[in-house]
């Protein structure tokens, strides 16, 4: 309250003064003035607390038989007493209800933060009240989230008794903000100037010489333990920073020589500390007679915070109480009883959950089974039929091929001699009718190994051109017999696939182009497409319906209607380039316009141009190899399965086999027989080490260059590279027992030299 208004409220309460007791006075601030003195701000807001409430229930009778204006102005009286005793308070004060509703502010308040005070209105929500302050310039907080943490540290620690906050002024002071109880629940937010003790603070951290005293000084000041020593008299002579935030006491509650039961008071007055607790324990510790036993309690705080005291005679017959902050190890040591306690029965909860569960599993895994059993059987038969035809159809075209290839031989022995014309027609005739039933039947063995599952892709990488060249040479004369042109655009890409069943999607795909080309030409050429190659062929042929496009790559389907020269195909070419693109995991394609032509393409991966250098160097597969004999091959595999499959191959071709699991069991065998192997058999990817490791040190174990063979299912440049530069030749997995002799071949080659 300020001005005219102030004086006018002192003007009112002067005759309402004379009717309370002395002891109410008191409280208010008008009894002796020695009394007066003695009484804190936080005692004072509590008297008064106790005496408006006394006062009301004394008239509480006689209110409500006022009349009713009169009774409605009894909560403005009551204020405007309020208002003059938080004013006889030497803090800035608010007071706030039980319920957190403010009440009153001082003048000492509205003239600290005066852009702020006329919003401070009775009945504003304690929340509001502080985000209201924090938000004053009169506060030197360095930004908005500073403003903001300031009035959520106020809201969050309401009601609990906080740790006073130190807070500086725009003009150069200090207050401290503190929350106090007044009784009955209600309460008051202090702002107590501070500004003498701060500096004070900073001139004697200026003036001390920086010594041992100061380091040491400064060193408890950053503990996170509380420290204070007190003299044989229970006076304070020592304190770090921490004893007294741990304590809940603000900057000036603290001075060297102060009483032991001042300290004390000032800590339970505050509510901080329930004061019948354990702190008694201290305070009776202190009054004993010495020597005194070590004391370790553990105290409470209002907001939550434990604090184990320690009390300790020092030699010069004073003490020292130390505070350590063991709020976070009690709660964990809490959480951890409390999960030990609620463990057996969590568990017995989730083992009657999983039991039950359990037993629904194993009924839907019974229906299920069945299911599966049932379905297993409905597809095991579709398969072994198809199976079965397919097999059949293998066998078959595989059997006819051998009287068919004698047929072809007695007819050109026929014909290379001097036959009538007649006869040889009839000779050409035979011999023509005789290579189409080979083609049929080699295009049914193509499709029934690919179906049948018989079809091994045999990666490699080798240049493009190299399955161009043949193809373009092998239907140049086709071409030219139709009045067609066959052109292949030259292209120095390399690739990765299976040569051969690259080989055979190629010719079918040039041999469907020039069946269904009447005038024009075929041309076969690649694009690249970043890591890929695409293989394009295109004709000028009578294209394909749109309704056709995925069908004509069914077996057996013909597009007879659309033949220019009536020519009936077998239906399998397509059919076969299909299959073995999937197998080789090239993508194939088709665009076609009738009338204007079709263009097939396949995507493939592009290859190494170095490592398809090196196969091109690589020995070629031998048809036989009898040097096998006599030879040692040492075999080094951890697989126990394939170690003994290759030794079992090897064993087949005459080859002496010994076998090791890792490179020291190579080394150990070496020493054992004293002999070196005329090859060796290395896994690369050996348990904890590289073939090419132990490659190295079985070689210099016997001081000879063995020749060598490194097995790997990694495709990778590195590998290969790593393979090359140990001078050994490189299998990849699966391993093909052709590839395999060839290589046993090259290495006989490489011991007779």
């Amino acid at each position: 309250m300020t001005g005219g208004g102030e004086m006018a409220a002192r003007d009112a309460t002067d005759g309402a003064m004379s009717d309370y007791t002395m002891g109410e006075a008191a409280a208010f601030g008008g009894g002796d003035p020695r009394v007066d003195d003695a009484l804190s701000d936080n005692e004072r807001l509590r008297q008064v607390n106790d005496a408006l409430r006394a006062r009301m229930e004394r008239q509480g009778g006689a209110d409500s038989a006022r009349r009713p204006g009169e009774a409605a102005e009894s909560p403005g009286w009551i204020r405007r007493y309020v208002e003059v005793a938080l004013d006889a308070a030497d803090a800035a004060l608010a007071l706030f209800t039980e319920e957190g509703r403010l009440l009153a502010v001082n003048r000492r308040l509205s003239a600290l933060v005066p852009d702020v005070a006329p919003r401070l209105t009775p009945g504003l929500r304690f929340d509001e009240a502080a985000r209201l302050l924090s938000g004053s310039v009169a506060l030197a907080l360095p930004d908005e989230a500073a403003r903001a943490a300031w009035a959520q540290a106020r809201i969050d620690g309401r009601g609990l008794a906080a740790a006073p906050a130190a807070t500086p002024l725009g003009d150069g002071r200090w207050v401290e903000v503190s929350e106090r109880a007044t009784g009955q629940g209600a309460f008051a937010l202090a702002f107590d100037d501070v500004t003498e003790a701060m500096l004070s603070r900073r001139s004697a951290r200026v003036a001390a010489p920086v010594g041992r005293e100061a380091l040491l000084s400064a060193a408890l000041d950053h503990l996170p333990l509380g420290f204070g020593a007190f003299d044989p008299h229970g006076q304070l002579t020592f304190w770090n920073e921490p004893f007294r935030t741990l304590m809940g006491l603000g900057v000036g509650d603290l001075r060297e020589g102060l009483a032991f039961s001042q300290l004390a008071h000032r800590i339970t007055r505050g509510g901080a500390v329930d004061p019948d607790g354990p702190a008694r324990r201290v305070a009776l510790w202190v009054a004993a007679h010495s020597p005194r036993a070590p004391l370790t309690v553990e105290i409470a705080r209002r907001d939550g915070v434990l604090l184990m005291a320690q009390c300790r005679e020092t030699g010069a017959g004073g003490f020292a109480l130390s505070l350590t902050d063991v709020t976070a190890e009690r709660l964990a040591a809490a959480e951890v009883a409390r999960v030990r306690r609620t463990l057996e029965s969590r568990v017995n909860e989730r083992t009657a959950a999983l039991v039950e569960v359990n037993d629904r599993l194993v009924q839907e895994v019974a229906e299920r089974r069945a299911i599966e059993a049932e379905m297993r059987r409905a597809r095991d038969a579709a398969e072994a039929a198809d199976l079965s035809k397919t097999r059949f159809l293998a066998a078959a075209s595989h059997d006819l091929l051998q009287p068919l290839n004698a047929a072809k031989l007695f007819i050109s022995a026929l014909s290379a001699g001097s036959l009538p014309p007649e006869a040889a027609a009839i000779a050409l005739k035979v011999e023509s009718a005789f290579a189409s039933v080979e083609t049929l039947l080699n295009a049914l063995l193509d499709i029934s190994r690919l179906d049948a599952g018989g079809g091994e892709a045999q990666v490699a990488d080798f240049p493009i051109m190299r399955i161009l060249e043949p193809v373009a040479e092998e239907f140049r004369p086709v071409a030219a017999e139709r009045g067609l042109r066959l052109r292949v655009a030259p292209c120095s890409a390399v690739v990765r696939s299976d040569p051969h069943y690259l080989r055979r999607i190629v010719q079918n795909l040039v041999s469907n182009a020039l069946k269904y080309t009447m005038k024009g030409g075929v041309v076969v050429g690649c694009r690249r497409r970043g890591a890929m190659l695409r293989l394009e062929v295109w004709d000028s042929g009578v294209g394909i319906p749109a309704a056709e496009r995925r069908r004509v790559f069914e077996e057996f389907h013909r597009l007879d209607a659309a033949n220019p020269r009536g020519e009936r195909g077998m239906g399998l070419g397509l059919a076969i380039v299909d299959r073995a693109s999937r197998l080789l995991g090239h993508a194939v394609d088709i665009r076609s316009a009738e009338g204007a032509g079709s263009v097939f393409a396949v995507t493939l991966p592009l290859g190494d141009a170095r490592a398809a250098a090196a196969r091109a160097l690589a020995p070629e597969p031998q048809a036989v190899f009898d040097g096998a004999t006599g030879m040692i091959a040492l075999v080094i595999e951890d697989d126990p399965s394939v170690r003994a499959a290759t030794a079992a191959l090897l064993g087949r071709w005459g080859v002496d086999v010994l076998e090791a699991h890792s490179g020291e069991a190579a080394l150990a065998l070496a020493r054992q027989i004293g002999l070196a192997p005329d090859v060796l058999l290395v896994d690369y990817h050996l348990m904890g080490e590289t073939g090419v490791g132990v490659l190295a040190r079985v070689r210099a174990a016997f001081d000879a260059p063995i020749p060598a063979i490194v097995i790997t299912a990694d495709r990778s440049r590195a590998v290969a590279d790593a393979v090359a530069r140990a001078g050994a030749q490189l299998l990849t997995k699966p391993v093909a027992p052709a590839k395999l002799r060839a290589l046993l071949h090259w290495s006989a080659k490489q011991i007779a030299r």
